[in-house]
């Protein structure tokens, strides 16, 4: 039996009765070794049932890890070791009671001997897609944490019946191959990993798994409210069930198509080595003579990972509008010549300007944020780029887009250049380029190497601009 399938049908175990059977001591190792390979790991917990489980599953393997024992009955230490790992609850503060919920985890890890981080989602929500929204905030807290605490991976709780329904629902969704591979045990997110220790687990097994061990949990009331699409899919699970349309097969067929994704994963990485050059800046130009004579899915999915990347959202566009932008800015121009029109998709603006794409943060309606920094603080800037200032500085600083002055900057064009033959930018890249002003002055643009005055530049550091769909997988 393929290994996909034997996964997939091994995670439903029951007891001689037919309930669903705990998870067992002598799983863990293969749950977890992945683990042994970070020194550090961030643990994300809500305390619903599947991520308490995975805070006592880890807590479990690390004391039968501690000290194993050898032929001759003597403890020995075990090898490789379990990291060090800390629990971080999101408090996304969308209705009373979340911070008391928090505060309960935090006990309740407590027991395991894990120690326990609340991350409050602080600031205006959104009224609509406020599902999407919160996962991208939770996702930029969690990371934030892990860079906080040394953390080189991010743990979640994320299951079989998780797996399930994200398929069904992409599939709902028109989405293709790269969406229908749903999600993989692990992926880049940024420098940290994405591990999913549970994926091949379904709920009800780590729901018995607890009650074993007499421990309670307490579910999300959103996970009930039949307004969001995932809720009314896990309604129909068991329907589609008795159709043949297991978890655990709609799970096999994900892992099928993840297989021929990382195929076309290795064309478009090698394809983004010979097309699209980075600027520090946070936009990115593509050649487009290299782009169409890629085959049209691997052209597809680079344009798809560079919009993610430079608009910093988690996932790639929606199909359908992806491919209308794509078809729109390669399409050929009239004999005229002229320059077709910029368009907008997942918080980017598109240009095209000869033989390139120019691919750039869009301002939007309200304009790029600002960021007010005092001395020894770091914070993220647009939810893209980490942005600290030193315990020294003279002054508390302001990060905000550079603005349309930004070409007036003394020695620009040798320093704003981002392609091999030394094309400068459009003028509404570089005014999303982020600068630090102090006293309404401008002190720092890192990305263009300037600085008012030499010492700047050890005052103000500027992290690596994300890699979201542009890493491999989801």
């Amino acid at each position: 039996m393929p290994e996909t399938e034997q996964s997939a049908a091994g995670t439903s175990a029951a007891s001689a009765s037919g309930a669903p059977a705990p998870v067992r001591d002598d799983e863990l190792d293969a749950l977890f070794a992945p683990l042994s390979a970070h020194r550090s790991v961030l643990l994300a917990v809500s305390g619903g049932s599947d991520s308490t489980a995975l805070a006592f599953l880890f807590a479990r393997w690390r004391s039968l890890r501690a000290w194993m024992p050898d032929d001759t009955a003597r403890p020995v230490p075990a090898a490789p070791p379990v990291p060090a790992a800390v629990v971080a609850t999101v408090d996304h503060a969308l209705r009373p009671g979340s911070a008391d919920e928090a505060k309960a985890v935090g006990e309740l890890v407590g027991r395991f001997d894990l120690p326990h981080r609340i991350l409050v989602w602080q600031g205006e929500k959104p009224t609509s897609d406020l599902q999407a929204a919160a996962r991208d905030a939770r996702y930029a807290l969690l990371l934030e944490a892990a860079r906080h605490c040394g953390a080189t991976a991010i743990v979640t709780a994320h299951t079989l019946d998780d797996q399930a329904e994200t398929f069904l629902m992409r599939l709902g969704r028109g989405s293709g191959l790269a969406g229908l591979s749903a999600m993989r045990p692990e992926r880049q997110l940024d420098e940290c990993v994405l591990v999913r220790p549970l994926l091949g687990i379904d709920r009800e097994r780590l729901r018995a798994t607890l009650r074993a061990a007499g421990i309670a949990w307490s579910d999300d009331p959103s996970n009930e409210n039949p307004a969001f699409a995932r809720v009314r899919l896990r309604r129909l699970m068991p329907l589609l069930a008795a159709e043949g349309l297991t978890a655990g097969r709609l799970s096999a067929t994900a892992a099928r198509l993840a297989r021929a994704q990382s195929v076309i994963d290795d064309l478009v990485a090698d394809l983004a080595t010979r097309t699209v050059e980075r600027h520090p800046g946070g936009f990115a130009a593509i050649d487009l003579v290299a782009l169409s004579q890629a085959h049209e899915e691997v052209a597809l999915r680079l344009f798809s990972r560079v919009i993610s990347d430079v608009g910093g959202g988690w996932y790639g566009p929606r199909l359908e509008r992806l491919e209308a932008a794509f078809r729109a800015v390669t399409a050929p121009l009239p004999d005229g010549g002229g320059r077709p029109p910029a368009r907008t998709l997942g918080g980017t603006a598109i240009i095209r300007r000869g033989t390139r794409l120019w691919i750039h943060r869009e301002a939007g309606r309200d304009g790029l944020p600002s960021l007010a920094l005092a001395p020894g603080e770091t914070s993220m800037w647009d939810g893209r780029v980490s942005v600290s200032l030193a315990s020294h500085a003279p002054h508390h600083i302001v990060v905000a887009p550079l603005g349309p002055g930004g070409r007036k900057l003394t020695g620009i064009k040798a320093k704003a250049g981002v392609t091999r033959d030394g094309d400068l930018p459009p003028a509404s890249a570089l005014a999303t380029v982020p600068a630090a002003w102090a006293e309404g002055t401008l002190v720092a643009v890192p990305a263009l190497n300037f600085y008012s005055a030499p010492a700047w530049a050890d005052l103000i550091g500027f992290g690596p601009w994300p890699r979201h769909a542009g890493a491999r997988g989801r």
